[in-house]
């Protein structure tokens, strides 16, 4: 039986609604369309089924009740009084309405496509409270509406416990998305649980609920699969960013419906049944070759990840287990089919769910061999780090620490390289960050272990990811935390003096040279699965 997750939350706060462009982030959207806003709410999703088959536990709403002054907003007391947008959209002039409904289906939807297609968005009635949201996000691509006090109004309707709706549901998930590229991550976990929790209530992790809620309309049917399939995702990418064990969602075990392919789904063609995790872990030992959706391998891989980090939460961990997870994460590129061998496609455009699956599983291969290297251990030595081993972990046959260094190398190679692959970065998802600051932390520990051999090579990819990290950053906060830290280090690992003193040396010295590095403590500490309470505790039967 599901289990409820705790709901109690920390405060958020805001600032004006109108921001000045002197900022330097101007609005990236596309022309708009015109669209319309009907908001009457289908009664489709009003009503909770009358046998869900799932348990929910009450015992914790009183934190929910309590949540709309939890959800101010983090500046909220230290500003002037600016009249806050309503809870409707009506204070929303129509035409920012329909550029920040662009800004969102244009830079955030490619990342996390379970609401309705663009096409279909305007057609469909959504209630004001997922309009908020929607609303929201787009800000974030916007330098002439404030997205904080967005953030106020959105987080005063989400508040609302008495929509138990999959609308609340796409409402809530999505919120905790923005929220977690925001650096608010206390929040975002807050917000998810609450999502998760009433999904569970509405009984969305059952195979009947998408026909019987999807007004026998095939897109809508995959919307709500979407939907349950999408907290799955973002469960993994919270726990990572959270340092958690383990994910709160039961989707593995679900008998939801897998998403289909993207294409079918944008242009509102979905069609017939969709295929199950039963035939789609069938795939592996058949002799007929069928090709999934780019979502499913993205599932797929998130189900990797979370193999890898349950092994930190297990104590002791047996070689043979650390092989079989290494095992998976190795056969997951083998088992793609020839039609999904290729992320960008002939005319040049990313498959966004290849991509993140691709990028999640070189997350979990360094996650998985990185705290057992040594390259690790000589990251630690350096006195400004604390918490961290200075003795090599002891390792089995199979894996020495040198042959997990090179595996965690080898993933921070492929990381820059995902990111190499796209000129604009304005469409990631801002739950990708983690990743790429780990991967710059493998080359700037690596830098010390090959002694400068790859100098220059370390350096572009540490280049690239700070450049990409930097664009980022205009629109989610969170690319922004480590961003400066790992700047110090990256100079004074690859001695770059300040354009101030004009004292740049391209020349590398020996590895002694570098125990006097910058202090990387609170990067270490930033950084997921590096603090001292997760490294320190691996067991040294590895």
């Amino acid at each position: 039986m599901p289990s409820r997750v705790s709901t109690s939350f920390i405060s958020p706060r805001s600032e004006a609604l109108i921001v000045s462009s002197s900022d330097g982030y101007q609005d990236l959207d596309i022309l708009p369309q015109r669209l319309t806003w009907p908001y009457n709410q289908s009664s489709i999703f009003t009503a909770l089924p009358t046998n869900t088959g799932a348990h929910f536990d009450n015992s914790n709403n009183q934190a929910s009740n309590s949540s709309t002054e939890a959800l101010r907003s983090p500046h909220e007391d230290d500003q002037e009084h600016v009249s806050p947008l309503d809870e409707t959209p009506d204070s929303v002039s129509e035409s920012v309405k329909e550029r920040l409904v662009n800004l969102f289906y244009t830079y955030f939807y490619p990342s996390h496509p379970f609401l309705l297609p663009k096409h279909l968005f305007s057609h469909r009635g959504y209630p004001t409270y997922l309009m908020a949201v929607v609303y929201f996000i787009g800000s974030h691509h916007s330098s002439s509406i404030s997205r904080d006090l967005l953030r106020a109004s959105t987080a005063r309707v989400l508040a609302d416990d008495t929509q138990k709706t999959a609308f609340m549901v796409q409402a809530r998930l999505l919120f905790s998305i923005a929220l977690l590229g925001r650096n608010e991550l206390e929040e975002s976990e807050v917000m998810f649980a609450q999502a998760i929790n009433l999904a569970l209530e509405l009984g969305m992790n059952q195979a009947s609920f998408a026909t019987s809620h999807g007004r026998q309309n095939t897109v809508e049917e995959e919307s709500l699969r979407r939907t349950w399939w999408e907290l799955y995702i973002v469960d993994g990418y919270i726990a990572v960013f959270l340092q958690k064990p383990r994910f709160n969602s039961p989707a593995i075990d679900s008998k939801v419906g897998l998403p289909g392919g993207e294409l079918d789904y944008l242009n509102g063609t979905c069609t017939g049944p969709s295929f199950s995790i039963a035939q789609f872990n069938a795939r592996l030992f058949s002799n007929e070759e069928t090709v999934f959706s780019s979502f499913c391998y993205r599932i797929d891989a998130m189900r990797i990840l979370a193999r890898v980090l349950a092994l930190t939460d297990a104590h002791p961990v047996h070689h043979d287990d650390i092989q079989a997870v290494d095992n998976a994460l190795t056969a997951w590129s083998h088992h793609l089919p020839l039609e999904k061998a290729d992320i960008i496609d002939t005319f040049g455009t990313v498959d966004e769910m290849l991509f993140q699956a691709h990028l999640i599983i070189q997350h979990a291969t360094s996650l998985l061999h990185f705290p057992r290297s040594n390259i690790y251990t000589t990251l630690a030595a350096i006195p400004e780090i604390t918490g961290g081993h200075k003795d090599p972990i002891p390792s089995s046959p199979t894996f020495t620490q040198h042959t997990h260094a090179i595996k965690a190398i080898e993933a921070s190679k492929h990381t820059s390289n995902l990111a190499a692959l796209r000129v604009s970065v304005h469409n990631y998802s801002p739950v990708l960050s983690n990743a790429l600051v780990f991967g710059v932390v493998i080359q700037l520990s690596a830098c010390f272990m090959q002694n400068g051999r790859f100098l220059e090579q370390n350096r572009d990819r540490v280049a690239l990811i700070i450049g990409v990290l930097k664009s980022l950053s205009r629109a989610w906060p969170s690319s922004q935390h480590s961003l400066q830290q790992i700047r110090n280090v990256a100079a004074e690992v690859f001695h770059v003096g300040s354009i101030a003193e004009g004292a740049i040396q391209d020349s590398f010295q020996s590895t002694a040279s570098y125990q006097n590095v910058g202090d990387m403590s609170d990067l270490a500490n930033d950084i997921a699965w590096l603090a001292c309470n997760n490294i320190g505790a691996l067991p040294t039967s590895l």
